[in-house]
């Protein structure tokens, strides 16, 4: 059976009713993202405060490893804030040549740890380079998100597969992510890309959100393929640099 490839309106252009509407949700996000990063920030003073008093007062090796790891999660976990933040708020992006290729690995490995042992990651990279004019930091944050999605979409304690793939034909480059999960339902597949909408539970709706968000800003497009019984895949369009 052929699959059927639907496009969200909200993964689309959107007229300017609806794109009035979206500006002020994420507005909103951005006034309510900033509560949660105050609150985060001041947790993680506290570990790092912890942890800098254990350092001082061992000299065991097996501890002073476990210190250095959590002083570099603590690290990322700034870095993660501060692309959120940026997302939220709206702010200037940090262009430059990135490869996407590169992206996509380190977004793999640096969640590999996330991973359910029941679930595999097939990541088919491409042989050379794939460059595009973008922000390295949104486009690792894009993927973590589709990754935590995919997850969610099987569940944390089933079996199952996420199958990611980047080619390139000019003038893109093709992302496409794939999962063994569920799938999503026709009857709100328009709308997975809208700031708080989600189906799950203890969602926040945010993520896919996040990518679209990333997606626009680098002048790309996103489509989303859910066959009965199939799953779902998602196939992201960036401009590639200029040939």
């Amino acid at each position: 059976m052929k699959k059927r490839t639907v496009s969200p309106k909200n993964c689309e252009s959107l007229d300017d009713s609806r794109h009035d509407v979206h500006a002020k949700k994420m507005k909103s996000l951005g006034h309510f993202t900033q509560g949660i990063v105050h609150d985060i920030r001041n947790s993680l003073h506290v570990v790092v405060s912890a942890s800098t008093l254990i350092e001082r007062r061992t000299d065991d090796p097996s501890i002073l490893r476990h210190i250095a790891s959590i002083e570099k999660t603590i690290e990322r976990t700034n870095g993660l804030i501060d692309r959120i933040l940026a997302f939220a708020n709206n702010s200037e992006d940090h262009l430059g040549i990135v490869d996407v290729s590169n992206a996509i690995d380190e977004s793999i490995l640096l969640t590999r740890p996330m991973f359910p042992s029941g679930i595999t990651v097939e990541w088919h990279r491409p042989q050379g380079p794939v460059y595009i004019l973008g922000d390295h930091g949104q486009l690792y944050q894009l993927i973590l998100n589709l990754l935590k999605n995919a997850i969610e979409a099987i569940g944390r304690g089933n079996k199952g597969s996420i199958l990611v793939t980047l080619s390139s034909s000019y003038p893109w480059a093709e992302i496409r992510m794939k999962d063994s999960g569920s799938g999503i339902a026709p009857d709100v597949i328009d709308r997975v890309c809208e700031p708080a909408f989600t189906t799950k539970k203890g969602g926040s709706g945010f993520g896919l959100a996040n990518v679209f968000g990333v997606v626009e800003k680098h002048g790309g497009s996103m489509q989303v393929a859910s066959p009965t019984g199939e799953g779902a895949e998602f196939i992201i369009l960036l401009p590639l640099l200029p040939e």
